[in-house]
């Protein structure tokens, strides 16, 4: 199970996070709105309108901007109430490099539009204080990020209602691809944001254990690999669909 990184660790990796949402370009932002689309999609539109419409909606580690997953989905509009929780204080698009790119001003006032919506609370999702408020959590491209992951899904877990569920996005690594990057990639590109914003690696396995250990039923994984892949393939982003118990 992956061990909780020291105070000092995680502060390091917060402030490369701010630095990378700082820096950010209109290439980068285009990524980012690109694939958390790309991400809903690996669920159909029936399994997408039961995580939303008429859901209370948690989102743990949204990113400074404030643009949630959640955004993408077409059945936002029958969202409830939609919360977004970073550790990062909220960033404005103006505070970032993008304000440079005037002609681009009707996208960025799109961005500005999604990041408007819902709740943004600054908080880490290991200080999460919130009981049986929301039928729906989800944290997409956090759980590598974070001092303590499983510390937040158990809080994810308590902060579902009863047969709440869970919906988690993150990078796995193949088995040989993280035995280079935590054995290799750690002292060659040491100080790099690759690293210093990355305390954890995963496998696809590493994390379904550690959804269930945290009180939860393991309902569906999407997007895993091949084996081959699985062994020494490229980073995925698997999608995992979770039930708390």
């Amino acid at each position: 199970m992956t061990s909780a990184v020291t105070l000092d660790r995680w502060t390091a990796a917060q402030t490369a996070e701010l630095s990378y949402w700082r820096e950010l370009d209109l290439r980068e932002i285009l990524r980012i709105c690109a694939e958390k689309p790309e991400f809903l999609s690996l669920f159909d539109d029936g399994t997408q309108r039961d995580l939303l419409y008429g859901k209370e909606v948690l989102e743990v580690g949204c990113g400074p901007l404030g643009v949630s997953v959640v955004s993408f989905s077409r059945h936002k509009t029958g969202v409830r109430r939609l919360v977004k929780a970073d550790p990062l204080p909220r960033l404005p698009l103006r505070e970032t490099r993008l304000v440079v790119d005037t002609w681009a001003a009707p996208f960025l006032t799109w961005v500005d539009g999604l990041a408007a919506e819902g709740e943004y609370i600054q908080t880490p999702g290991e200080d999460l204080g919130f009981d049986a408020c929301f039928d729906t959590v989800v944290t997409y491209n956090v759980l590598d990020h974070v001092r303590e992951p499983l510390t937040i899904l158990r809080n994810a877990a308590r902060a579902l209602r009863p047969g709440g569920k869970l919906l988690v996005g993150v990078d796995c690594l193949s088995l040989v691809g993280r035995w280079r990057f935590e054995l290799l990639t750690r002292q060659i590109h040491k100080g790099s944001i690759l690293v210093e914003a990355h305390p954890h690696t995963f496998l696809p396995s590493t994390v379904g254990r550690m959804i269930e250990s945290a009180g939860f039923r393991l309902n569906a994984i999407t997007g895993v690999p091949g084996l081959l892949r699985r062994l020494a393939g490229r980073r995925s982003r698997p999608a995992f669909l979770a039930t708390r118990l």
